[in-house]
Parts: C-alpha cells; structure tokens; sequence
C-alpha cells in the first residue's frame, strides 16, 4: 500500500471496517512507515479523547481573555458585514447608473432633459427635436422652395441648412446624423438637384 492510500484509510481502521487482508497489507504498512503510524496514532487519540466525553479545561489564561477575543470576533464580523453591505451598495448604483446611461445612448436623450433641461421637464434652453429623414428632407424641400420664391440661390445649402438645424444640433441626435449609405445617397442627390 501507498501511503495516501493508508491515510484514507485510517478512519475505516479505527473503526474496523476494513477487511481482514486489507487490515493486514495496512498494519504491515504502518510498521514500516512512520509518517503513517504517527497519522494514525494522532487520529486515535483524537478519537478517545471524544469517546470519553471528557473535554479538558483551557485554563484560568484562556479564560481570562475569552471575553475580549469574543468582542473582538464579533466587533470583526460586523465590520465584514458593514464593508460587504456597503460594496454591495455601490455595485448596485453602479449597474444601476451603467444601465440609465446605455438606455439613454440607445433613446437618446429624454423629452426635457435634452440641451439642458431640468428635471421638472421644462427646458432651460430649447432642446433640439430629432427628425427623421423624410422629416429632414420635407424640411429642406420647404426651405429651398421659399428660397427660390425669394429669389435666393438654392444652391447656398450652407445658409438654408442652418436655417433647418444648426450645424451641431443634429450631432449625437442619433437619427439624421447615423444615415445608411443609401439614405446619405438619396439626401445628397436631392439636395444638390435644383428642381427639388
């Protein structure tokens, strides 16, 4: 026998519920190993020390300062448990603060809180509106239109657009500004095409 598998098989030994050729090829083992006769040995003792139901008095020592130590485990609990609480707490307002700010990348900003605004909904400065793109181009044809009724050059895009939008305020909107190919395509071609 190897000696982890003499050490497994200490408890059973002790309790005689090994067979009789093991018990012998395990007993041959512990007197020619000392390491594993010493195993033993300790777990016997371990062993009649609780069958006698006799536990032995620590001491006036231990005793003494049993009190203190007690204070002391439980003073250590509650700072653990004071320490996880608090962790917990801000892990908590952090997913909570992740998540309001991936909901809002994905909505874009809130009805009155957008450019400013406060939390009773009111606007302190005027928020920008997202347009869609049939929006954007229906406002555009409507500009170029009036443009050319008052005799403007429809092609002075930079002048009419910043009557429509600000050239910033469509930034972060999430809608005009993240076009498809084919719609950036389509809103070019009739902007630039003066019968539009």
């Amino acid at each position: 026998m190897m000696c982890a598998e003499v050490r497994e098989r200490i408890a059973p030994w002790l309790s005689g519920e090994i067979d009789q050729d093991d018990r012998r090829l395990f007993e041959e083992h512990l007197g020619a190993c000392a390491a594993c006769a010493s195993d033993a040995e300790r777990a016997r003792r371990a062993l009649d020390l609780l069958a006698t139901d006799d536990v032995p008095d620590p001491g006036p020592v231990y005793w003494s300062s049993f009190g203190g130590r007690l204070r002391e485990r439980i003073a250590a609990a509650r700072r653990r448990r004071r320490w996880l609480g608090l962790t917990a707490a801000i892990a908590a307002a952090t997913i909570v603060v992740a998540g309001l700010a991936l909901l809002q990348t994905r909505r874009g900003p809130a009805p009155g809180w957008a450019a400013g605004g406060g939390a009773d909904g009111a606007a302190t400065t005027p928020s920008v509106r997202a347009l869609t793109v049939e929006q954007a181009e229906a406002h555009l044809r409507e500009a170029l239109q009036r443009g050319v009724a008052e005799g403007q050059d429809p092609r002075e895009i930079d002048t009419i657009l910043d009557d429509i939008a600000p050239a910033d305020a469509l930034e972060g909107t999430g809608r005009v500004g993240d076009l498809s190919p084919e719609e950036d395509r389509r809103l070019s071609d009739g902007l630039l095409d003066p019968r539009s």
